[in-house]
This record gives structure tokens, C-alpha cells and sequence, in this order.
């Protein structure tokens, strides 16, 4: 039973609250004022023609509702049982304010099918392109209202047209449901896996920055990798890898075709640098590429506050600045030396130092550790990093599948 205009995110927020059939009075009008505040919609109205088919404004839907609710009450007390909000609802619609003549009992598992056979797609079982977009406008609205993170992966499998060509459209289909049972098992409850056409696919991220992004996105990227690489599909041992576009709201745009065009330019960008790669839209507005640090460097900071040195794990560095793990909190805009160690065989016993400036100081959720001490420290340097340190500390293979633009040493 559909509700007119009522986008498809919504409606299943609707179901989730009336699929329990026994809630507190309290939790249920609760829940349907959170959705009728955050998503715009009359909800009360919503649910009771979810509920019986009946079209009433929000403000009749709400008082029928709590009425609904003490009649279920009053029943407990008569039958000496809970009967339920169902059944207190077609009695008290056909026997105490009759709405209803001919009341059709519709199970919920029925009704759930009946909506997600709308918002699916009817290949891989992810969700259709139309549910991505009401998700995705709903969750920039959510982001708006209390200021939390949301990022955006695009997937696009690398060489299915060939696939296609060779083995007809049916195995097409088998590699295309493989993928996203990957993609599924990869993802969190909360996150949104839609197939946004042919062979890409889009993830939904809420309260996840770009780092934490890149992180579930190279998790399927590897997943596809192996999982490919190690059993047929069909029974024909085919090679698939995927590539991957990340941007994010509200660094690289406030709404969704803002959010899109960046994360297909990564898309792209990893497509070029020669696929079955992650690019992160964001370096492509930095100068310089970043690449992971090797675990033998050695990075300490000097505060130009005068205290002593402080160790830090170096993530990733460029000519044009680093990001570490360190103990300390310190300032944005706060003036640091970086001194940098060659350990391990590449360059060891040389140094380098470097003086910068702090531009960002947080945690990462998905990452933080206790062997990682505790704040993220993005530092941006006054003057290039020697390109010797660059080439001796940092993985050179791997930063081109990780950055988003490419470059020379």
C-alpha cells in the first residue's frame, strides 16, 4: 500500500515504527513527530493510511492515533491481555468511531514486501536509484540540522563491457549480483548501497568523513579484488576489480548533484590513473599528492612555544605537508618543526626538517586507536619537503592507487 508523495527513505522509517505491533504510547508518537519534523511530511497522516488506508490531514491522524492508543488500553484491561495496536485499531475504527466498513487484515511482512519491491532493484536486491536520492536529500538535511559529516562513494566495475561482450548479458548479471552481496557485507546497517546504473553502484556514508569513506571503500575494492581472483563465477574464472570516486557534504558540495559531480571527477580520475584504484576528491585540490608514510619514519614536533619535542606516527606526507597521529591537541594556526628520521634500510640515519603551520586537529572515528595516541594533526609546511625525505619515507606504489591526482617524484 503506497502513500502518495511520500518519499521512499520515509515510508520505510514508517514501516520500521508500525512494524512493532506492541509499542510504548510514548515511543510511538515520539517517533512520528521526529519523522514529521526532520523529514517535512505529515506523518501521523502518513501512518494511518499505512495503517487502515485512510486519508486524514496530520492533525486528525495524531488525535485518531492517541485515541487508538487508549482504546488498546482499555481492551488490555477488559481481555486482560495486550491485543495489540492492530487489532484496537480495526476495533476501534469499525465498533467506536466507525471508519471502516470492510476492514482487510494485510500482514506486515506482506506490506514491507509490497513497498521494498519498490525501492529495490530487481538484479542485485540493492537499493533503485530513485530510494539513493530521497536518502541522500534526506541525510544533507539531517547534516544541516546538527552539523554531522556525510560522504558519497561511487563504484564503477572495471572492464564489464568486455565482460558483457564475451560472455552475453546473463553472466553479466551473476558478476553484477556477486559484487553486491560484496558491497552488502562490507557496509554498516546505517550506510545505503543503491545500484545508481548499469554497472555503478552508490554508497551512502552518514557521520563519515573522507578518510573513514576511503577506508570502507578500499575494503570492497580488495573484497571484489580477491574474491574474483580466488573462485569462478558461473564456473568461468573471470578477473573483476572495481574503481571508486569518494567526495563529501559539505566540503565538496551542499547538495546532491554538487556531491555527485566531485565524486564522479574521482571516479574518473581513478579510471585514469588505470583503475581498480580509490580516489579521494579532495587531493585533487591540493598542490601537492599525499602518500602514505612508511612505519620506520620517525616524526617529532617542535612547538614554537618552546616545549620540548613530542612524537608523532606520520599517515601520509607531501612536498606540501603531512598529516600525523599525536598525543597532543594542538591549535589550529599553531607553528610547529617537523623533524623527520629515516629509519629501516631506506635512507637510514638521514634527517629533515621542515617548519609549518597546523591547519586541522580531530579524531577518526573509524581508525583511533590507543596505539595511535589520539589526534589527527594535519600540518601544512612553509617550504617543500625535501624530495629525498618524500622518496625515502613514503610507499610511492601505493599513494598512486590512494590519491586522487597523479604526479612525478
Amino acid at each position: 500500500m503506497a502513500v502518495p508523495g511520500l518519499a521512499d527513505r520515509t515510508r520505510q522509517r514508517l514501516l520500521a515504527v508500525l512494524a512493532d505491533d506492541w509499542p510504548e504510547p510514548g515511543t510511538l508518537t515520539g517517533r512520528l513527530r521526529e519523522i514529521r519534523e526532520l523529514d517535512g511530511v505529515p506523518a501521523f497522516g502518513a501512518a494511518m493510511h499505512l495503517l487502515a488506508g485512510l486519508e486524514l490531514s496530520d492533525r486528525i491522524a495524531e488525535k485518531l492515533l492517541a485515541d487508538i492508543v487508549a482504546h488498546r488500553g482499555a481492551l488490555s484491561g477488559k481481555l486482560d491481555r495486550d491485543p495489540g495496536l492492530r487489532v484496537a485499531a480495526v476495533d476501534f475504527l469499525c465498533n467506536i468511531e466507525p471508519r471502516m466498513t470492510n476492514p482487510v487484515i494485510i500482514e506486515q511482512s506482506r506490506l514491507e514486501e509490497t513497498e521494498r519491491s519498490a525501492v529495490t532493484d530487481p538484479l542485485t536486491g540493492l537499493y533503485n536509484r530513485r530510494f539513493f536520492r530521497s536518502t541522500f536529500d534526506r541525510e544533507v538535511r539531517r547534516g544541516r540540522r546538527y552539523g554531522v559529516m556525510l560522504s558519497l562513494i561511487m563504484l564503477d566495475l572495471d572492464g564489464f563491457k568486455h565482460v558483457n561482450d564475451e560472455y552475453g548479458h546473463l553472466f553479466g548479471d551473476l558478476v553484477l549480483r556477486r559484487v553486491a552481496k560484496l558491497v552488502r557485507r562490507a557496509i554498516r546497517e546505517s550506510d545505503t548501497a543503491s545500484r545508481y546504473g548499469g554497472e555503478e553502484f552508490a554508497i551512502i556514508l552518514p557521520e563519515t568523513d573522507r578518510l573513514g569513506s576511503y577506508a570502507v571503500a578500499e575494503r570492497i575494492r580488495c573484497r571484489v579484488e580477491s574474491a574474483f581472483a580466488r573462485r569462478p563465477t558461473g564456473g568461468r574464472p573471470v578477473t573483476m576489480t572495481v574503481s571508486g570516486g569518494i567526495a563529501a557534504y559539505p566540503e565538496d558540495g551542499i547538495d546532491l548533484t554538487e556531491i555527485l559531480l566531485r565524486a564522479d571527477e574521482a571516479l574518473y580520475r581513478a579510471k585514469a590513473l588505470g583503475k581498480n584504484r580509490i580516489s579521494l576528491h579532495y587531493s585533487e585540490r591540493r598542490a601537492s599528492v599525499r602518500y602514505p608514510a612508511r612505519e620506520s619514519a620517525r616524526v617529532e614536533l617542535v612547538s614554537g612555544a618552546g616545549s620540548g619535542a613530542v612524537p608523532a606516527i606520520a599517515i601520509n606526507l607531501s612536498r606540501g605537508g603531512a598529516l600525523v597521529t599525536t598525543s597532543t591537541p594542538y591549535r589550529p594556526s599553531e607553528k610547529l618543526v617537523v623533524h623527520v628520521t629515516a629509519g629501516g634500510s631506506e635512507g637510514a640515519g638521514r634527517s629533515w626538517m621542515v617548519q609549518g603551520k597546523v591547519v586541522r586537529v580531530g579524531t577518526d572515528p573509524r581508525e583511533s586507536s590507543g596505539d595511535r595516541g589520539g589526534f589527527d594533526v594535519g600540518i601544512a609546511f612553509d617550504q617543500p619537503l625535501p624530495k629525498a625525505c618524500l622518496r625515502s619515507q613514503t610507499y610511492p606504489a601505493a599513494s598512486v592507487r590512494g590519491a586522487a591526482s597523479g604526479g612525478a617524484w
